[in-house]
Parts: structure tokens; C-alpha cells; sequence
């Protein structure tokens, strides 16, 4: 005698999840990126305003202590 066994899988859920997933991971991305973007432009305004060499001295002052 055979059985046939029959099961349900939810997909709908791992779909779900897939989504939230990718849409944080999307969202994340995008807030590191401009992060980047202001951290580069702070970087730009301290050289025009000081002169790279100030800028360059400043930094490893600051890390010296």
C-alpha cells in the first residue's frame, strides 16, 4: 500500500520577507551613499577654505594629539 503525502508551503511569506529584506538593504545603501557624498563634500570646503596642506597638517595633528 502507498501513501501519498501532500504539503503546503507558504510562499506568500518568504515573499514577504524577501521584500522587507531588499527594501532595507536598497534603503541602507542609500543612506551610506550619502553619507559618502556629504563627508566627501565637507572634505572639498575644507580645502578651499584652508589649502590642502592645512587641511593635510590639521589631520595628522588632530590624530597625534
Amino acid at each position: 500500500m502507498t501513501a501519498t503525502i501532500k504539503t503546503r508551503t507558504n510562499v506568500a511569506a518568504g515573499n514577504a520577507i524577501d521584500t522587507m529584506s531588499r527594501a532595507s538593504l536598497i534603503s541602507m545603501g542609500a543612506v551610506s551613499g550619502l553619507i559618502g557624498l556629504w563627508a566627501a563634500a565637507c572634505v572639498v570646503g575644507a580645502v578651499m577654505t584652508n589649502g590642502a596642506a592645512q587641511v593635510v597638517t590639521g589631520f595628522f595633528s588632530a590624530l597625534i594629539g
